[in-house]
């Protein structure tokens, strides 16, 4: 009990994975992750679709996949994780690739996983970055506020009750019965914890019955969901009704874009901080540039907005 630690920030390769499983499927209008997986189907096709087909067949959807693309906690950074993985022995790469089921027919590049072949061993490196640029990196605040919320009930069980009271309250799918923890799970595993502790690790895509590795030889760990609120993506200060009056005179989108552009952003992050679409953010953001609320300036492959005077004012009056 002693030994039981929860994670301090959300865990870069777990994260990867989870958010890919979440990228295809078929979202119901108030799941959490609907927007944004719209959004990064949107805006990052090019980037990510010659990435994404060849990481589902490595870490297929409610499948096995192997253990050592979420290596011992490593939530410091995501190249941490990074290096972890390049540098899993070659014993461990044919042991796991070979546990992994479900694809009829091997492809060269998965056969190249599995033999520690360095080529593909980077590739693999250069597709975890490129996931993480388009796919996490611009909701990574909302995504942290989430967690940072989720740690503050956390802590406050932790006080009030100790160890007992947080691990009797890591969701319905998870039950404490001393000494044994029990969670709903894909397929049957005990984990004897030998007193090695346990590292409960807050996850923001993952959802419904939590996750653990496979090897029950690894650093014990139970990767369980936050559930973030549908709403997660939107602006705080939209969100909690502040700007409701601005909104009525100009209407919701724009006065969430109003609000979003207190920082210059471009439209990619724009969209991704509002929740809007593409499409829908360009065509917002050229009304309010047109009202003298916005100024819109071109840097090298990107147009950054910023507020005018006149918009800082209208929003302050709005706030």
């Amino acid at each position: 009990m002693a030994r039981i630690r929860v994670a301090e920030n959300l865990d870069p390769m777990w994260e990867i994975i989870l958010s890919l499983h979440q990228l295809g499927v078929r979202h119901s209008r108030t799941s959490p992750y609907r927007s944004w997986a719209s959004l990064v189907r949107t805006m990052a096709r090019e980037r990510l679709a010659p990435i994404v087909s060849r990481l589902y067949e490595l870490a297929p959807p409610e499948r096995y996949f192997p253990d050592f693309l979420t290596p011992a906690p490593t939530s410091d950074s995501l190249e941490a994780g990074i290096d972890a993985v390049l540098h899993v022995p070659k014993q461990r790469l044919r042991s796991e690739m070979a546990r992994a089921k479900g694809v009829p027919r091997q492809s060269s590049w998965l056969s190249g996983i599995a033999a520690g072949e360095p080529r593909q061993l980077r590739w693999l490196a250069s597709a975890f970055r490129t996931y993480d640029t388009y796919a996490l990196a611009p909701y990574r605040e909302q995504m942290a506020a989430q967690l940072d919320d989720h740690r503050r009930v956390v802590a406050q069980r932790i006080v009030r009750g100790g160890a007992e009271a947080m691990l009797t309250n890591l969701g319905k799918d998870v039950q404490w019965t001393p000494p044994v923890l029990t969670a709903r799970y894909p397929a049957d595993l005990t984990i004897d914890l030998g007193g090695r502790g346990l590292t409960l690790i807050p996850s923001f895509f993952c959802e419904g019955l939590p996750v653990t590795l496979a090897n029950v030889e690894l650093d014990p760990v139970l990767v369980y969901p936050i559930n973030p609120p549908p709403q997660w993506m939107q602006p705080d200060e939209f969100v909690e009704g502040t700007d409701r009056h601005l909104a009525a005179l100009i209407g919701a989108p724009r006065a969430a874009l109003l609000r979003a552009l207190t920082t210059p952003l471009d439209t990619t992050r724009l969209a991704a901080r509002t929740g809007l679409s593409l499409s829908s953010t360009s065509e917002h953001t050229a009304i309010l540039r047109n009202s003298g609320l916005v100024r819109s300036t071109r840097k090298g492959r990107h147009v950054v907005h910023t507020l005018t005077p006149l918009g800082r004012r209208i929003l302050a009056g709005g706030g």
